[in-house]
């Protein structure tokens, strides 16, 4: 069993329209609305043979038992917080709303006459909208198998498994085959309304674009493929293009080498993107070459700037509390510039920004035990030390 117990997503706002959902739905659930008391419930049901339009949504507040409840109140708890902080209150409650109807519709159209009851659809919309906007967030789950243990693993891959078991199990509804007694199409019927409805907003742009958000994902694997493609065909950026383009990337690739000692880049759009951030670092407006670094992780994951901008860059989204991408640009200049004077400092940081803000308990020991061992500043080792005890005391408990 995998259950989702929290994300690294760093809320800016109080998601009180999420609050006020899961207390709803608990609240219903203690005042006897229940499949422990049909004769109550029956009327809220959706009854799929002749279905009245005010069980689309009454349907959704309602649960069969305590552990029906629990479990969606765990997925909605753990995603729909970071849904509501981005959609703002009214927005993500018509969206559940909606996720809800949407989800029930599916199951009237495409499943048997059995009457169905739960928040489960709503709840698919929810995590569908999330796997498009926060495929890089981390979740952390509860395995519960022969033993108890938590591990993390990007939102990307356990939502997407979950959405195509429930597809796979809808599918074998729809022909006919036992399912139990899921309302697996309900749930199908929500994720792929959630994850339209995502994707809509953000090619529309009614939400703001995000460096990465699934389509910009999406965007930087075909770019990869695509080159990977011609260079197994013999394809040479550097011989095979005009006279004009390849004057220009020979000239990129000699700054480069002199700037990061890094192979140069086949890809106009990554040059461009090192040219803006040099620019914005040289007039130090961080907001913008933070902005633009993000952008050039996408299109190249092994991407490191320069010593100062590299580290600056890192500061700078450290401060705006950007706190998953602070910590990876963190583990990239460690990685290329461990020769740092001020290594030690680095470590420090990242051990700040795992323990404190990422929840990370693991590298956030291991990241400040390097800086103990290379500080020389008490203040500073103080400061790790304390920060490493109080890692070791969220890892026993």
């Amino acid at each position: 069993m995998l259950i989702p117990i929290r994300t690294d997503y760093r809320m800016r706002h109080r998601p009180i329209v999420n609050y006020a959902l899961v207390a709803a739905n608990v609240i219903i659930f203690i005042l006897g609305f229940n499949a422990g008391n049909i004769p109550k419930i029956d009327a809220f049901m959706l009854h799929p043979d002749s279905p009245e339009l005010y069980q689309f949504i009454s349907s959704a507040f309602l649960h069969a038992d305590f552990w029906h409840l629990a479990g969606n109140m765990v997925f909605l708890w753990v995603f729909g917080n970071a849904l509501n902080d981005r959609f703002g209150n009214i927005s993500y409650l018509a969206f559940y709303l909606a996720g809800g109807v949407s989800s029930a519709v599916g199951y009237v159209l495409l499943s048997g006459n059995a009457p169905v009851l739960g928040a489960s659809g709503a709840i698919a919309a929810v995590t569908g909208a999330y796997l498009v906007l926060f495929p890089r967030v981390r979740v952390t789950l509860l395995m519960w198998l022969y033993i108890i243990t938590t591990f993390d693993i990007s939102s990307l891959y356990f939502i997407l498994f979950q959405f195509l078991w429930n597809i796979f199990m809808s599918a074998k509804g729809i022909v006919g085959q036992a399912t139990g007694n899921v309302a697996y199409v309900a749930h199908s019927s929500g994720y792929i309304f959630g994850i339209l409805i995502a994707v809509v907003l953000l090619a529309t742009k009614v939400l703001e674009r995000d460096a990465f958000d699934l389509l910009n994902l999406m965007q930087s694997a075909r770019r990869r493929s695509r080159y990977r493609r011609m260079a197994a065909q013999g394809y040479d950026p550097f011989n095979n293009i005009s006279s004009k383009i390849k004057k220009e990337q020979n000239r990129w690739a000699k700054a480069k080498a002199v700037e990061t000692g890094l192979p140069p880049t086949p890809e106009p759009r990554e040059a461009q993107l090192r040219k803006e951030i040099s620019e914005a670092h040289s007039r130090h407006d961080m907001a913008e070459a933070a902005d633009k670094y993000l952008q050039l992780i996408q299109l190249a994951d092994e991407t490191v700037l320069s010593q100062q901008q590299q580290l600056d860059i890192a500061n700078q989204l450290m401060s705006t509390e950007k706190y998953p991408p602070a910590a990876d640009a963190y583990e990239r200049f460690i990685k290329n510039y461990s020769s740092y004077e001020h290594i030690a400092d680095i470590h420090l940081m990242l051990g700040l920004v795992y323990g404190r803000y990422l929840h990370k308990y693991e590298k956030a020991q291991q990241s400040l035990e390097q800086a103990i061992e290379k500080l020389e500043d008490p203040q500073k080792i103080e400061l790790a030390r304390a920060d490493l005890q109080n890692v070791r005391n969220k890892q026993s408990d």
